[in-house]
């Protein structure tokens, strides 16, 4: 996600901050009751193209569709060509004009598009890992989240309260199951214990936003972190002084505390997500070994590169939810087509259409409850993870970015 000033906009200015963790069977607990989000947005052009209906079925789309004749997705996906494939075949008639777009350049070139009253993408297949699109694209309008009536009765209402998810990936600790034959960790906590000092892989936040959106989804659930200390170390935290001064606006928290122990354990750096696997999970290792934060996506990695990486599920959360989201934009030219392709990334009514294929990998999730998770991969109801606001994300992230940057001041 590209960087930007702190904005705080008028139009969400009463958005309820809300987190919750999410655990099987409750194992994690709730973290804070809040309201509801403010609705965003809906445009005359939504309603009368009926985005806020989500009523109509995949045969009275196609109808419809095949009218349009095409449909445009930009994607930050390679895997949309299959998606077009598929769908062509499903669907006669209609085609599916589909770009693989990186992430910011797809973010750069959709809004720019659009602040020029240019309408070429029907449909956006991004992340919003901090809350960007959610902030300055869905609530005034501008991106439609589109809900299949039939579709999303299986989809939990935490999932989709602000975007319409195709899918989840995490950010997950690693072990390398050579040199360990259990996770050798279970808490965030134990990250801080001195036998892991040096031992401890991840990219520096500043180049990899992903850390710095988690660590401030840490900050609005500090309560948890802090009742997750009291039961690894058996006793009351107490937050070092020297954080008054570091952290922005001088209110730390257990998660700062939490942020700067793991900081001060020597952390190594590496580039990217595959050179801290590589690192990690490379076959024929000798001990102690190294725990590394990297992409659930990696896992695949195993049988393509040999890795030998295995994911810990850790407490009080493995990380947000990372989602790739589905966007109908605004006056977008093709509207029916757009909703029918929406409904077969998504799997279509049963869940089971080929559209979801490409997506339902190892290390990777829908959110469906009538979607088996591919081979290899817990349900995710099974792995314990959090779930953010994105308008507190979108808040306090950039402060989050400066404590960060004031943490390796100390270090100079």
């Amino acid at each position: 996600m590209t960087q930007r000033n702190k904005v705080v906009l008028s139009f969400v200015a009463g958005i309820a901050l809300i987190f919750s963790v999410v655990g099987c069977k409750g194992k994690t607990g709730t973290a804070t009751a809040a309201k509801a989000p403010d609705k965003p947005v809906i445009t005359e052009w939504a309603k009368t193209n009926k985005l806020d209906d989500g009523s109509q079925s995949a045969d009275e789309l196609y109808e419809l569709a095949k009218k349009e004749g095409q449909v445009t997705i930009y994607s930050i996906s390679s895997r949309i060509s299959n998606v077009k494939q598929s769908f062509e075949k499903q669907y006669p008639g209609i085609t599916v004009n589909a770009y693989d777009i990186s992430s910011n350049e797809l973010y750069e070139k959709v809004t720019r598009e659009y602040a020029a009253g240019v309408y070429n993408a029907d449909v956006v297949h991004i992340k919003d890992e901090d809350g960007q699109i959610y902030v300055e694209m869905v609530m005034p309008g501008k991106f439609s989240c589109y809900y299949p009536s039939d579709i999303i009765s299986h989809i939990p209402e935490s999932s989709r309260a602000y975007s319409m998810p195709l899918y989840v990936e995490l950010s997950q600790w690693f072990y390398n199951y050579e040199i360990f034959d259990k996770a050798p960790i279970s808490s965030w906590w134990d990250l801080t214990k001195p036998e892991w000092k040096g031992r401890l892989v991840m990219q520096d936040p500043l180049s990899a936003n992903t850390y710095l959106i988690n660590f401030a989804a840490f900050v609005q659930n500090a309560d948890l972190f802090e009742k997750e200390y009291e039961q690894v170390f058996g006793q009351k935290l107490q937050i070092s002084p020297e954080l008054k001064n570091l952290v922005p606006g001088g209110n730390p928290t257990a998660a700062h505390e939490l942020i700067k122990r793991i900081f001060d354990n020597d952390i190594i750096f590496e580039s990217s997500s595959d050179n801290i696997c590589i690192a990690v999970a490379t076959p024929g290792q000798k001990g102690p070994g190294l725990l590394g934060w990297a992409a659930s996506s990696k896992l695949r990695k195993n049988a393509s590169d040999g890795w030998v990486l295995a994911p810990i599920d850790i407490t009080p959360g493995t990380s947000l939810h990372n989602q790739n989201n589905l966007y109908v934009v605004n006056n977008a030219p093709h509207p029916n087509a757009a909703k029918l392709l929406v409904r077969w990334m998504l799997g279509e009514a049963d869940g089971k259409g080929p559209g979801f294929n490409p997506f339902n990998t190892l290390g990777g999730w829908s959110v469906r409850d009538d979607v088996t998770p591919a081979k290899g991969n817990p349900l995710l109801n099974d792995v314990k993870t959090l779930t953010g606001d994105p308008t507190y994300l979108y808040n306090e992230t950039p402060d989050m970015k400066d404590f960060w940057i004031a943490l390796q001041g100390t270090k100079k």
